[in-house]
Formats: C-alpha cells, structure tokens, sequence
C-alpha cells in the first residue's frame, strides 16, 4: 500500500514525463528487439491537458467559503453561563432601582394624587424592566469567555503557521493524488506547521477515517548532514557525531568511506544483534556507501504511535489532615512516612515519537521513543486523509486524466507521423533526367521548386512526356484525427465534472438560470471532496488549539492580521485557556454559497425595484 513509487510517476505524468512504457504498444507494435524497427517517422511528445484541471480544481476551492468556528464544549460552560446570566440580572435589577427609584416614585405619587383608588405596587411593577425577556435576549446573544479566546487564537494561528500556503499544498496533494497529510509540533514556545509530501509519508491505517485516529504513522524525510546536525544536535552523542563524521559527512568522491557491517558493529553492537545471521554474512562482504544513491541526502525516519501510559492514584493525607488524591509517574514508590495510603495504577493513552538517520543496517537513533509534548487523548500529530469517503477510494485526476493523456497523445502522435510521411503532391519523373546528384537536386527542388533536368538523356523527350504529379491528398484523415483529439480532451474534462461553464466557454444563447444551474450540476462532484477536506482541516486546527495551550503556558499578548488583512489584538487567559475542552466546526460550503446567491438575487431584485437601501444592505 505505501509504494511511493507510483506516486512519484503520477508527478512525473503531470509534469509532462510519461514512460514510454505506456506507449509500447505505439511504438513498438510488433514487440521487436531490433532498435531500427521502433523508430517511427515522430517523437512522442505530451501535449498536456490536466495541469489546468487541478489549477482550476485548487483555485475553485481558494475562492470557496470556509469558515471555521471556535468554541468551548467543556460541561461546566453551561454551568457558567448560567452563574453569569444570574450575575448580570441582579446587577440590571440593581442599576435599575438606583436610577429610577426617585423618577418611579414621583412618577406613581403624582398618578395616585389624581387617581386615589390606584395601587401604587402595580403602577410600580409597570415600570420594572422586563426580566424575562432579558434573560431570553441574553441567552441568544451570550458568547463565552473561553470560545471567544479560542476563535482569537485560532486567528493567531492561522496567522503565524501562513496555513494558507499549507492547505492549498494539501489540497493540491488530494486532488492530484488522491490522499494529503499535515503535521504541528511545538518548539520551545513556536507551533511548527506543514504539509507532508505524499512520497514522504507511510500511513499504518486501522479502520479509522483521519490519520490522527490511526494507531501508528511513519515519515522518511531526506536531510543533509549539516541539516542533521542542526535538527539533533542537543540528542547526539560522542560516538553518534564522531560516527556521522566519518561516514555520512561528504567529503568529497575520492575520499568518501565506505561502510562495513564490522566497523558499525564496533560503534552500535547492541543494533546489529537484531540483524540475521545471513544478514550479517551478507554486510561482512559487501560495502555501503550511505550516501552513493541520494545525492548526499541521507534517510531519516520519524515515526509516532500511539501507546499507553501508566498513572498512579496515590491516596495520601494532606498537610491538615485531610484524605486526598494525586496522580503520580509509574516510577513512584509509596511512602507511608509522608502519609501516602495506597496506590491504584491505570493506564492512559499516550502518543510516543522516535527518530531514526539512515536505513536499517546503518542507522544511529539520536531519540528512540519519547512522549511527545502534549497529550490528546491518544491523537497523533499526523493528520490527512486518504479517500474521499470510507470505501469509496481516492480520487486522483492524474490518475483518471492519464487514460485520456495518453489516447490524446498517440492521436497527435499519429497525426505527426502521417505529415511527416505523406508529401501530398508527388512529382514523378525519370532519375536519369537528373543526372547524377539526385539527392542534391531534389532537395533543391523542395527549396526553391526549380528542377534542372539533363535534356541530354532525353532529346525526343520521350521520358520528360513520363513526367506527372501523384496527388496524395491525406487532408481527411487528419481532420478525423484533429476532431479525435478535441473529442478525448472533452471526454477529459467530463470525467472529472468540468464542463464548458465552469471553462466560461458560455454559448450567447443560454440563460443566466441556464449557465447557473449548469455549473452547480457539474461542480456536484467536488462538494464532497470540499467537505472531507474541510473536515480534516476541522480536526488539525483542534489540535493546532491544543498544542497551543503548551506552547503558550506563561501567556501571550500579540498583535496579529486576519485573513482579511485586519490587524487583532490577543490577551491570552492562560488559566481559562488550558482548562477548555476546545473544538473547531466548519460551515458547510455549498450551502453558505446557495446563501450568498439568495442573497446576491435579492439584491438584485431591491435594486430593480427602487429600494436602494435594502440592496445596499443585502450587498
């Protein structure tokens, strides 16, 4: 499943590099091994018709709605609305009294003088504000504290990650590919974001939809060996860096070390006792150049699983004397001296990540397995999908388009070979009325249409009377072939739903209902390809909020430009900020865009009708 090699030709195809083996049988119909019998009268040549499907597939979906919404879930928000909501009714009652006591008072004095049978506590309570509809109203309006923070900081994410430039990546990777993965970290107080390349990325699914819920995710990056050094220096040994030093570093091509299985063995024994014993016989006799095969670049893996952590619940009696609880590591020992009771082990989930340079057999690991730095209930850093729905499989327009490149470009291929080869008109005569130069004068004659002839050879002119045209017009065949090629472009475009008017190829005939409604049928298919996409990225800014909460611990105050260019402000509450169970909601596409038409219509139709503040308003 993770062959990456089929990743890299789909890349190759869009790129215009297509192995002849998918025309073997134009170039080589006979499956002859004699090279001069599969050279035909053409070059083969890609004549691209997908670039500009995934350009539009990617830009379509920058130009789309995606509106992603912050919130708080935890159980006590509830609780604290509800307290707040309490608080601001006794402080409007308050207010209310304090302000308006003497008016109401003068007010129902002043009605009872001219009306002795009136009750005063009823023209009172007329007076009174109505409590219930504030609560309602307030109820409608209330926005947490904690939800509020989160949408601000989920802002100064997106802002500081430049995420914008990462999902349209992800997204090219999904739709020209069929699958796309990301990644965050946290480094000192820095969230660190990125899309994963697909040919760098080895999924170990189990049968959850997202990579964050998978049990396992491995990664090979290609780094160089000062990239290396900076990555892991803090975690390098002596013998790691003096091992790297003399094997991996490049120090040019007439004096670079080779590696053999006994000098790893002398550094890393503990490492080669997990190898074969045919492996090590095999290592004994043959050199390894690390490097030879990638340029310099050498392998280094990061892989992450999901694995459990074991917790202590130690009982104790407090300093005052009070039985309590504390969560403790599983190397804690129970101390009766300091009032420890007893002690119950559980287990939680807990995401581990290790690093691994170079491949198996000559590999150092500068961290072989640590925590990562926050927990999310067993969720690895990794996330990305790969198909559009569960059992559906992926969607990739190289994948579907290459059938209709292909066809596309043997067709052309055809039409070449046939005008390479047919001349049209074919002037026959006698070779011996061109003396003796014939390849001379017949190039002469296709350069200026002058053919000097011996007249000597012919002084009855009995052969120049043989002289004829031979027209062999093939004109037909090459529009049939013209139309083949436009034909299997259109076919192209169809199987992938982008019909002429999500082209703007709109004929002056159709309506504007007419155009509308026929780009809302053909760009159908890529609504749930929008959605899933929009989905994953859901899921990765959760986790971008989590991290947060780590990489932020001692505050933040910044400053911080929307997606709309407007500067924002952020005063972090860390204390309510990391007790928040956070969660991020995105509004569905197609139907905030079916909104925007409602509204562009009615607009529209306000105009029409002289009311120019309401379509100012729906505008």
């Amino acid at each position: 499943m993770n062959d990456r090699s089929e990743d890299e030709v789909k890349l190759n195809i869009l790129h215009g590099d297509i192995p002849n083996s998918f025309y073997k049988k134009t170039l080589n119909p006979y499956n002859s091994n004699n090279e001069k019998y599969t050279r035909f009268p053409a070059t083969m040549r890609n004549f691209d018709i997908m670039s500009d499907i995934v350009r539009r597939f990617v830009s379509e979906y920058y130009k789309g709605i995606h509106e992603f919404i912050a919130s708080a879930n935890n159980s006590d928000i509830v609780l604290r609305r509800n307290a707040k909501l309490n608080q601001e009714v006794m402080m409007m009652a308050e207010q209310a009294f304090q302000q308006e006591l003497e008016r109401i008072m003068q007010q129902v004095q002043g009605q009872v003088e001219q009306d002795p049978n009136a009750n005063p506590q009823e023209l009172m309570q007329q007076q009174m504000p109505d409590v219930e509809k504030f609560v309602e109203d307030f109820k409608e309006k209330y926005i947490d504290d904690e939800s509020k923070q989160a949408q601000d900081m989920l802002g100064y994410i997106r802002s500081v990650t430049q995420d914008a430039i990462i999902y349209l990546s992800a997204f090219f990777n999904y739709v020209a590919l069929g699958e796309c993965y990301t990644y965050s970290e946290i480094n000192g107080n820095k969230i660190i974001k990125e899309n994963v390349p697909v040919i760098e990325a080895f999924p170990i699914p189990n049968n959850k939809f997202f990579i964050e819920d998978h049990d396992m995710f491995a990664r090979k990056i290609m780094l160089s060996y000062q990239q290396i050094i900076d990555m892991f220096d803090n975690y390098l040994t002596e013998k790691d860096r003096e091992y790297l030093e003399k094997y991996y570093k490049d120090s040019g091509a007439s004096t670079k070390t080779k590696f053999l299985y006994n000098q790893y063995f002398e550094y890393y024994p503990e490492v080669c006792e997990k190898f074969s014993k045919n492996e090590r016989d095999f290592f004994r006799k043959n050199s390894i150049s690390p490097y030879d095969d990638n340029s310099n670049l050498f392998e280094a893996w990061h892989v992450v699983w999901r694995g459990e952590a074991r917790r202590g619940i130690v009982t104790y009696i407090n300093e005052i004397g009070f039985e309590t609880t504390k969560i403790v590591d599983e190397d804690y020992e129970l101390n009766p001296t300091t009032g420890d009771i007893k002690v119950e082990w559980e287990y939680e989930p807990q995401v581990y990540e290790g690093y691994r340079i170079g491949n198996r057999t000559s590999a150092i690991y500068p961290i072989k397995a640590r925590p990562i730095a926050y927990q999310r209930d067993g969720k690895l850093p990794y996330n990305g999908i790969m198909e559009v729905l569960p059992m559906m499989g992926e969607f990739s327009i190289i994948k579907l388009i290459t059938p209709y490149q292909i066809m596309r470009n043997i067709f052309i291929y055809h039409r070449e070979m046939v005008i390479a080869k047919n001349k049209m008109l074919i002037l026959l005569l006698p070779e011996s009325l061109i003396a003796d130069d014939t390849e001379d004068r017949i190039y002469r004659m296709a350069a200026d249409g002058v053919l000097p002839i011996d007249d000597s050879e012919d002084a009855n002119s009995q052969k120049a009377a043989q002289i004829r045209m031979l027209n062999a017009n093939m004109g037909d065949y090459i529009r049939q072939l013209t139309e083949l090629i436009d034909a299997v472009k259109q076919g192209a475009r169809e199987v992938v739903d982008m019909n002429m008017q999500r082209y703007g190829e709109i004929a002056q005939s159709a309506g504007a209902t007419t155009t509308q409604e026929a780009v809302a049928r053909s760009s159908m298919g890529s609504v749930i390809i929008t959605e899933i996409f929009d989905q994953m990225r859901a899921r990765d800014y959760t986790r971008d909020l989590d991290f947060a909460k780590f990489a932020y611990i001692d505050g933040l105050d910044t400053t911080y430009y929307d997606d709309l260019r407007k500067k924002r402000y952020l005063s972090l509450d860390v204390d309510s900020y990391l007790y928040s169970q956070l969660g991020v909601i995105v509004k569905n596409d197609a139907k905030e865009i079916d909104k925007l038409n409602q509204l562009k219509q009615w607009a529209f139709s306000a105009a029409q009708n002289g009311d120019l503040q309401m379509a100012k308003e729906a505008i």
